[in-house]
């Protein structure tokens, strides 16, 4: 049985010697060897098929250079984009009794998104169920009493940006104020409090004090007969 080496043969080719002599032989066992010397009795040279060469086109290579260099630009650019929450804000408290929560985010300045951009908005670390989405303003709804984060990841084609660091916000129940009396006395309550409305005394009763009756000092007033 004859074997041949086609890895050694496909070196020699590959290499510089192929441009020279290649002698070929089979040994006792019936092995076929390649040499760019005669090892052995019997070598012959070897008729190789020519090797085919692609001359370079440096239009081509420009040209893919161009595109290489035109995608690193567009990659740069990408990873530049910075999103940051403008609402809500650090340390913000709301109170709302439907839990409603304005959110808005600007990338680099900007409330525009570009082509391929969306956004995930993480409500405590977890996804909004919106998300991803192409909306840089929108409100969050039912969201319960207590402390809570949020924080917004830009997205390229489906990947990760970048993210904002988490803002931290509290909701709380809406404040139970009664409207004041208005007929409540005005030194118990600051009349230029808003909302307060004060009742002017009437005439003559100066400060709302009692009015005290006036005498009668008309001397000629007619006498009840004796």
């Amino acid at each position: 049985m004859k074997t041949l080496f086609v890895p050694l043969f496909l070196i020699l080719v590959a290499s510089g010697t192929a441009q020279a002599d290649i002698y070929t032989w089979v040994d006792a066992q019936g092995v076929r060897h390649y040499s760019d010397s005669p090892m052995a009795s019997g070598a012959k040279r070897a008729n190789l098929p020519g090797l085919q060469t692609v001359d370079g086109n440096p239009d081509a290579l420009q040209q893919l250079q161009a595109a290489a260099d035109r995608a690193r630009s567009k990659t740069n650019s990408v990873e530049s984009r910075m999103p940051r929450l403008l609402s809500p804000e650090a340390e913000q408290t709301f109170r709302d009794a439907r839990g409603i929560v304005p959110v808005s985010v600007a990338i680099s300045g900007s409330s525009e998104l570009r082509d391929g951009e969306q956004i995930t908005y993480y409500l405590d670390g977890s996804p909004i169920p919106q998300s991803p989405t192409d909306d840089t303003q929108l409100s969050l709804g039912n969201v319960p009493r207590g402390t809570h984060t949020l924080s917004a990841a830009l997205l390229y084609q489906g990947a990760e940006i970048r993210r904002t660091e988490p803002v931290t916000f509290y909701m709380k129940p809406p404040s139970a104020i009664s409207p004041l009396n208005s007929n409540q006395n005005a030194s118990d309550n600051d009349s230029d409090s808003p909302g307060t409305t004060t009742s002017a005394p009437p005439a003559g009763n100066v400060g709302g004090a009692p009015s005290t009756p006036k005498l009668n000092t008309n001397t000629n007033a007619a006498r009840p007969p004796g």
